[in-house]
């Protein structure tokens, strides 16, 4: 009798051992928890009232209230926890009759960049993350510049650099921007978007 009820404590212990051992496994860290919070959640859209243009955030980020702002045309957007700290932030810049790829290469070397692109009305350029002339160890910067008549439109996020890779849906937000919003078609059931001719 008494075998058997060693035996039979035996079993559970070893099946609670089983089971904590599993969930412990399942554990998700919080870099994949913000991925995946930031793959479903919903953008907002944000216009700034001084210029007219639009960005869209996650919308779990809080807004900078505009008393705060320091110069027409800025909106800023901030994620934080006791881990990460994630800014987006848009503003509005004189091009200074800077052409696009000489406006380019000063801000290059002005923001340290490591990386840099050219596009027809734009570019991007990215790199480690610096504050008033010092480095921020671990946070890098991706900024998108469309250029506008005789205005630089920025759209830029700071972010931790070991979060870059669950990131994704913001880089291509960042990428995809145009500096006004799209008008959306709103269809009924059964039209068609195509155009009639």
């Amino acid at each position: 009798m008494r075998k058997g009820i060693f035996i039979f404590i035996a079993v559970i212990i070893v099946a609670a051992c089983i089971d904590w051992c599993d969930s412990c496994e399942n554990i998700k860290s919080h870099k994949e928890v913000f991925g995946r919070e930031l793959t479903y959640a919903d953008m907002n859209e944000y216009k700034n009232k001084d210029y007219d243009y639009v960005v869209r955030v996650p919308s779990f980020f809080t807004a900078q209230p505009d008393s705060l702002q320091e110069e027409k045309g800025r909106m800023r957007f901030e994620y934080g926890d006791r881990w990460i700290t994630i800014v987006i932030e848009s503003h509005v810049m004189s091009n200074n009759g800077q052409s696009l790829k000489d406006g380019m290469d000063s801000l290059a070397q002005l923001l340290h960049a490591t990386e840099r692109k050219l596009g027809s009305d734009y570019f991007i350029l990215s790199g480690p993350q610096y504050e008033e002339g010092s480095l921020i160890e671990g946070y890098s910067y991706y900024s998108k510049v469309m250029a506008n008549h005789k205005l630089w439109f920025v759209y830029t996020m700071i972010y931790p650099d070991d979060y870059k890779n669950v990131l994704a849906r913001l880089f291509c937000e960042i990428d995809d921007w145009q500096i006004w919003e799209c008008p959306r078609l709103q269809l009924k059931q059964g039209e068609s978007q195509t155009p009639t001719r």
